[in-house]
């Protein structure tokens, strides 16, 4: 596959997707890439970013390190996606993240510190990294990937929920901070996707995740990344402030053992 930019309703405009070398953000990439932006694959593990671009087209789709939890990383990265992109982000979508499974009274202190760092506050220096740029623009997107975890407790996940709670309450936040500018922030709730964050799940013949939903099925990248499509377009441009769960209805509505027949 390789990069159609040029073409699409995203032509002209640059999107930066951190996290974006593997699972949802590699599909994100991908879909704003097919439709014309020119896309920034920002993360850490930068020989997978390389090779994310090489495979959409190096022209257009760009391989950046970053390491969120680090300012001065981010503020080199929406230094390089000027020099690189010859613009600042139209586009940024918070999607960096990671998991950590273990009860709440075994989680450490770094336990902690790094879900709260990599899933809420590296959302936050990249915002402030390139809305100033937006601003001027008069023009963006900030989109956070959340999570179902957002919304409900989840078991042994006590610092993976309190940083996506709070990735909710920076979306408001910055939502209404940056009010009149042109710029709109929203959050997408992922539920059970099919994606290496999920894969003992997903794989686990005892669980069926997929079919607690009320589509009966797992989600795939592709699903979080139309989404994000969306959120980004001029077709959202009065969606602001708000979180777009894209959970298949789990988080919508549950039913107890014996309370749904057959159909």
């Amino acid at each position: 596959m390789s990069s159609t930019a040029g073409t699409g309703r995203f032509t002209e405009r640059v999107a930066v997707v951190t996290g974006g070398a593997s699972g949802a953000g590699s599909s994100i990439c991908r879909e704003f890439a097919a439709q014309g932006a020119t896309v920034v694959v920002a993360d850490l593990n930068i020989s997978a970013a390389t090779a994310l671009a090489k495979e959409l087209g190096t022209n257009h789709v760009h391989a950046i390190a970053v390491d969120i939890t680090d300012s001065s990383s981010v503020s080199a990265l929406a230094a390089q996606v000027t020099q690189q992109c010859g613009r600042s982000a139209d586009i940024l979508i918070n999607n960096a993240g990671v998991r950590i499974v273990k009860s709440l009274l075994d989680h450490t202190d770094d336990d902690w510190e790094k879900m709260i760092n990599i899933n809420l506050t590296g959302h936050f220096y990249c915002t402030r990294a390139f809305a100033p740029a937006m601003i001027e623009r008069g023009w963006g997107r900030i989109i956070n990937i959340a999570s179902i975890a957002s919304f409900v407790g989840r078991p042994d996940r006590v610092a993976y929920c309190a940083a996506k709670a709070g990735t909710l309450g920076l979306t408001r936040a910055a939502a209404i901070d940056l009010r009149h500018s042109g710029i709109t922030v929203n959050a997408i709730a992922p539920g059970s996707i099919a994606t290496p964050l999920n894969a003992q799940a997903k794989n686990d013949n005892n669980v069926d995740w997929g079919g607690e939903t009320l589509v009966g099925r797992w989600g795939q990248g592709n699903d979080i990344a139309k989404a994000a499509a969306y959120l980004a377009s001029d077709d959202a441009s009065y969606v602001n402030g708000t979180t777009l769960t894209v959970d298949g209805g789990w988080v919508s509505a549950k039913a107890r053992d014996g309370e749904i027949g057959s159909s």
